[in-house]
């Protein structure tokens, strides 16, 4: 019995099969968006993946919260996650460089805490350091904050994401140096700043300690701030709210009250500023291409009736929604940098929570409820993964690869079999101060460990050997600084030219005199949704989908034609049943 319903049951599903194939002599994948996205060609720059970086900022927010900077004094990550945050993020990162010499620094100082409440231990920045093979004296910096308020919980969207987004791009040029078997032409630094919330102390830290003998070694800096509630998120994932902006805030030109000294850049840090500008606008067009190359042209959002809508995105009439203009944002990283004639962008979101008049969709960064939860509430009504969020996220990561890739700032460049040379940080350069110096960033690409030598000149008439040395200079002026590193099979310099003065130039910092208690107030004006956990699907657009009925069938037709198959399998079955019962009369 149960072998000839099994009979049945196939005839039924080949009968309606090949009824199927009547009405639709049309192949389904003549009209799949895998034929439409393949004919989009992918751009030759690195390429971000949007899953990595919102996965990234899932994992290490919900783990690690609670960021106090200067009081995680060996507490447990679920009291304070500042600590294992930062341990994670730099392990991870090595792994997305593996194989191109990338060191580790860990650089503490000194913060006095929120007010009422001193620190117990040293803040501290994280530095990852790749070096370049043919200019690793010239450095581009890549930042953002990891640490939160002291009411803060995840952090997610300030500064969780800009953590994640830093961590896809280096995933991204690791990929991209692999596969086209080259490494960084310049040495690229990523940063992570601690006790921004406090009053950007580790920005400021790191401009007039940690790298202040090296700033006119700087090529360009990116801060990857609060991101993710922007283009091409809709409130709520609403159709009726707008496509949210994007926000590029870059270096000025001209001076104003956040930079009141922009008037006086020499002519070398106007035509640097200028170029950056000029590179990050033609950005943007290719970038969107690229996402469209990848397959993601529609996002799915919710009409008035709750239906799903389905909409472009990254096409060249929504470039609008991309803002770039003079960095007017204030309160971040970028601060000191810009302040010593530096070439820099910002990248943001929505900072609209502290308005006078706020939006409905002024997200609460700053606030205990930044968590990723809220964000994706923000982009899709549910607290679920918002499609419309692993997007924003992935937009200024995919912006910042375009930029690295060009030859004005990082670039690329093939290695020999000579060793790599590279010259860490180089801090004050003050005279009779000693300077540390350290070369352990050299690497032989042929084989990592293979032993190096290093020989230091000091362009004074001293010399040392070693990784890490120690000079002080007797005298102001102007000294080139050189580093050779010999291998087996042949040797590499690396030349700095430092300039010792009698007192080193410090960046004040605006907001050293903010006493903040870590207890920002909210806005009542801002009404915070509720998450609605069982919506419409929302998706990000794929190589493949669910093949849809051929153009031209009719529903009526087919729904006629499969009951006349159930009608014919039925009556198969009773014929069955009535000529067994015969065979047992």
């Amino acid at each position: 019995m149960l072998h000839r319903i099994s009979c049945a049951c196939c005839l039924f599903f080949l009968t309606i099969s090949s009824l199927l194939t009547f009405v639709s002599p049309t192949t389904a994948g003549a009209s799949s968006p895998k034929s439409t996205i393949h004919a989009h060609t992918l751009a030759d720059f690195p390429t971000v993946d949007p899953n990595y970086i919102y996965n990234q900022l899932f994992y290490m927010v919900t783990n690690f919260q609670h960021r106090e900077a200067g009081y995680d004094n060996n507490l447990p990550a679920n009291v304070n996650g500042h600590d294992e945050f930062a341990s994670y993020w730099s392990q991870e990162l090595m792994r997305d460089v593996a194989g191109f010499g990338a060191q580790v620094r860990r650089d503490a100082f000194n913060v006095a805490g929120w007010q009422e409440r001193p620190a117990t231990v040293p803040a501290f920045n994280v530095e990852v350091t790749v070096p370049g093979v043919t200019h690793p004296e010239q450095v581009v910096v890549i930042g953002c904050h990891y640490d939160g308020e002291a009411i803060s919980t995840q952090s997610a969207n300030d500064d969780g994401s800009g953590c994640a987004i830093e961590l896809g791009v280096a995933r991204a040029m690791g990929m991209y140096w692999r596969s086209h078997h080259t490494y960084p032409a310049r040495t690229l630094r990523f940063v992570i700043f601690d006790a921004e919330e406090q009053g950007l102390y580790g920005s400021f830290h790191y401009l007039n300690s940690t790298v202040n003998g090296d700033t006119k070694n700087i090529v360009a800096m990116f801060n990857e701030e609060q991101s993710g509630i922007a283009y091409p998120l809709r409130y709520l994932g609403k159709m009726a709210n707008p496509l949210l902006p994007f926000y590029v805030d870059m270096s000025p030109l001209n001076k104003s009250q956040l930079y009141p000294n922009q008037d006086k850049l020499t002519q070398q840090q106007r035509a640097r500023i200028t170029t950056f500008r000029a590179l990050m606008q033609q950005a943007v067009t290719p970038v969107f291409a690229q996402f469209q190359a990848l397959g993601y042209q529609t996002l799915t959002y919710h009409s008035d009736n709750n239906q799903d809508v389905t909409q472009p995105v990254f096409i060249p009439s929504q470039l609008n929604n991309l803002h770039l203009e003079d960095d007017t944002l204030g309160g971040s990283d970028q601060i000191p940098f810009t302040l010593a004639g530096l070439p820099c962008a910002t990248f943001a979101g929505n900072s609209t929570y502290y308005d006078t008049n706020p939006p409905p969709w002024s997200y609460p960064f700053d606030q205990k409820e930044d968590t990723i939860q809220l964000m994706n509430t923000f982009a899709s009504g549910s607290s679920k993964e918002a499609r419309a969020l692993v997007l924003a996220l992935a937009l200024p990561g995919m912006l910042t690869t375009w930029m690295l890739n060009q030859s004005a700032i990082l670039g690329q460049a093939a290695a020999d079999s000579k060793p790599i040379a590279a010259i860490s940080d180089i801090g004050q350069t003050v005279v009779g101060q000693p300077i540390s110096l350290d070369g352990s960033a050299s690497f032989d690409p042929t084989n990592a460990s293979n032993i190096l030598n290093y020989a230091w000149d000091f362009g004074d008439g001293a010399t040392a050997t070693g990784a890490t040395v120690n000079h002080t200079y007797n005298n102001a002026g102007t000294y080139t600084l050189t580093l050779t590193v010999h291998s087996a099979i042949g040797s590499r310099q690396v030349s700095k030219v430092l300039t010792i003065v009698p007192k080193t130039t410090v960046y004040d910092n605006p907001y050293a005199g903010y006493k903040a208690n870590g207890i920002p107030p909210s806005n009542p004006a801002v009404i915070l949704p509720t998450p609605n956990d069982i919506p419409p699907g929302q998706g990000i657009p794929s190589a493949t989908t669910t093949i849809p009925l051929p153009a031209g069938s009719n529903p009526t037709i087919i729904f006629l034609l499969i009951s006349l198959a159930l009608a014919i399998v039925i009556a198969f079955i009773v014929a069955l049943v009535l000529r067994r019962r015969s065979k047992r009369a």
